[in-house]
């Protein structure tokens, strides 16, 4: 009877409520790894558009889980207030509850499960090592009792991940291969993977709860930690010119100059920041930033087929 009453108490639950929870703006970050891996695996001739859609559905999963969980364990630990400006702030404004954030979160984490299970079966075991890896980095970033993000291993974990690992696991789908080159191709979309985090970060030094966690961005310091984002930005680019001067990427890859822009813009943009509400909406221009160079660099690694 009790929950009965709490529950006809809630509003009504809308998509749109769903969608500010698990913030798609962000899945470029997921997107773009699996869409390099595979257009690399295309390029040497390599492709199955099934296991593409599967590989893309699982990574999407991993980090929508992702996305929930950190909602949910920095809301319950305290470090999200109603001062803060991180997470989708569903639960900061009572819009969902946190047992239906968490919930969600191991739904979109079975999900995953379900497809890297099926994907090993058919492509072997670095496919369970990677999905788990992946899993558990979901899970801890702000989980407890690892919360990697406030011991200042987010920035570095979240590269890996969301870099050299998930590239080389959609390689590998393809291909059934592990090669160094795709690695060496997924260090870019690292650091730009990584801008967007630390963009997130810098705005929550002063606006998240003050119990002695320590993100990167917390322990470098407002200034030192815009030097960070503005070398994450240009060894994004270093590394693809220096990649086409070595001969290690292909000429096509260099396209991703284009972009070029759109970063200037938000490393001004962070420059000229002077308190965390300067940086609210900074992390969707540090998305967008990541999914041009990222679908630039993808097109430039598939030209050869035109």
């Amino acid at each position: 009877m009790t929950e009965r009453s709490i529950e006809s108490g809630l509003p009504p639950r809308t998509a749109r409520m769903w969608v500010q929870a698990v913030r798609p703006f962000s899945f470029t970050a997921s997107i773009v790894p699996v869409l390099l891996g595979t257009g690399m695996a295309a390029a040497q001739g390599m492709l199955n558009p099934g296991l593409l859609v599967l590989t893309l559905l699982g990574a999407v999963a991993i980090q929508g889980a992702a996305n929930l969980f950190s909602d949910y364990f920095d809301y319950c630990d305290g470090h999200d207030t109603a001062e803060s400006f991180g997470g989708s702030g569903v639960l900061i404004r009572g819009i969902l509850q946190p047992s239906e954030v968490f919930l969600a979160g191991l739904v979109f984490l079975a999900c995953n499960v379900a497809i890297g299970l099926y994907l090993t079966a058919i492509r072997g075991t670095p496919i369970l090592v990677l999905g788990m890896l992946g899993a558990l980095g979901a899970y801890f970033y702000s989980g407890r009792p690892v919360a990697y993000k406030y011991r200042a291993l987010g920035d570095p974990v979240i590269f890996l991940l969301f870099g050299p690992l998930m590239v080389l696991g959609a390689y590998f789908v393809q291909a059934r291969v592990i090669e160094l080159v795709p690695m060496l191709y997924a260090l870019p979309v690292g650091c730009l993977v990584t801008a967007i985090l630390h963009v997130n970060n810098i705005r929550d030094i002063r606006s998240d709860g003050h119990d002695g966690g320590v993100t990167v961005a917390r322990a470098l310091g407002l200034e030192r930690s815009k030097g960070l984002l503005y070398a994450l930005l240009a060894a994004a680019y270093a590394l693809v010119i220096g990649g086409v001067l070595t001969g290690t990427f292909v000429r096509g890859s260099a396209l991703v100059v284009l972009s070029a822009p759109l970063a200037w813009g938000l490393a001004r943009q962070v420059h000229a920041a002077r308190a965390p509400h300067d940086l609210v909406m900074l992390d969707v221009a540090a998305a967008r930033v990541h999914l041009v160079f990222g679908v630039l660099l993808v097109v430039g690694v598939l030209l050869p087929l035109v």
